[in-house]
């Protein structure tokens, strides 16, 4: 039978069985094979995020379509694929739509489940359900370990989608851990200038290699970004610390009128916020989550092994409590189905 791994507590993962999942109208079942952890599924872990126990993490997975519902063009059986995290009306293929739909942000569904987050089972089991409008076929030569990166390369690309930069743009990213690499990457790819700041040198060392023109240590990211952008600061601060008060670091890097793009999702309230400074030097907050998996996968199509490199270690899914355990420190860890 499949297994399932529950979310029981905070900090505490079981592994049950249930029955072979079968698929509903609009709906596909996925036989999962790989699927990576990542800052939001040690927020729930940890109890951070709150959500209804016990919950089945997991939102960045790929594996083979084996079965679709009514309404679902069977042609996806047996296709390696990832998914988009939110099922929607239009993922769903509702005649009736809600007014997000209506309006062109279905990622904003007013109905919608988020796979693995909100109200919905993920892919940290043998098999997962989606909508099946939330479907990407995984191209034959991409190595499918290395497409579990869609969906954070995805969001990585939508913080430029939300705020577009121009080449000559200074780009401050604080926290190059999981997604910030990624950001810094995608950032890379649109050749746009990009300053790391982490306390780790090995990270610093790593942005390096992924496109950021400089690295610096907290300590030293003022005086040196101030230098770099001749007094003014950043016109972009991207936040991927995982720490609520990483946009207060932020603020002290970003130039007036510029823009404070918040990538943390670790379910914990920001404290400190400075609002007088938001509002003086007419500062942007603009927060982001789910992007274009299209352009993701394409990357990834290209450049795969340098992508191939931030996979840290695999685990089996057996071992998933230690995993995520392990998770808080090393970088990308991907479960195995086996």
């Amino acid at each position: 039978m499949p297994r399932i791994t529950q979310l029981v507590a905070p900090k505490k993962i079981e592994i049950k069985e249930r029955e072979v999942l079968l698929a509903g109208p609009g709906e596909a079942v996925i036989q999962v094979q790989h699927a990576g952890i990542c800052g939001t599924d040690l927020a729930l872990f940890h109890g951070n995020y709150p959500v209804p126990l016990p919950h089945i993490c997991g939102h960045e997975f790929m594996g083979k379509v084996t079965e679709t519902g009514d309404g679902v063009d069977s042609k996806w059986i047996g296709k390696p694929v990832t998914a988009e995290i939110n099922n929607t009306c239009l993922a769903y293929g509702k005649k009736d739509l809600c007014i997000a739909c209506e309006k062109g942000v279905p990622s904003h569904c007013q109905t919608r489940t988020v796979t693995g987050i909100i109200n919905h089972s993920g892919a940290f089991a043998d098999e997962v359900k989606v909508a099946a409008g939330t479907l990407h076929e995984i191209p034959s030569n991409v190595d499918p370990l290395i497409a579990t990166l869609t969906e954070p390369l995805a969001a990585a690309l939508q913080t430029f989608v939300m705020s577009p930069m121009k080449k000559d743009d200074k780009l401050v990213v604080i926290g190059p851990g999981r997604l910030g690499i990624l950001i810094i990457f995608a950032a890379s790819l649109k050749g746009i200038k990009t300053i790391a700041v982490s306390r780790s040198e090995t990270k610093r060392n790593r942005s390096i290699q992924f496109g950021a023109q400089h690295a610096f240590a907290p300590e030293d990211a003022m005086a040196e970004i101030c230098n770099v952008t001749e007094g003014l600061g950043a016109e972009m601060v991207v936040d991927t610390t995982g720490n609520p008060d990483g946009i207060t670091q932020a603020l002290k890097l970003v130039r007036p009128q510029g823009t404070i793009a918040c990538k943390t999702t670790c379910g914990l309230p920001a404290t400190g916020l400075d609002m007088t400074q938001l509002v003086v030097d007419e500062i942007r907050l603009q927060g982001s989550r789910c992007g274009p998996f299209k352009p993701a996968l394409k990357a990834i199509q290209l450049h795969q092994q340098k992508l191939k490199s931030l996979i840290s270690s695999t685990r089996p899914l057996e071992e998933i409590q230690a995993a995520l355990e392990a998770a808080e420190k090393e970088d990308k860890i991907v479960l195995n189905m086996g």
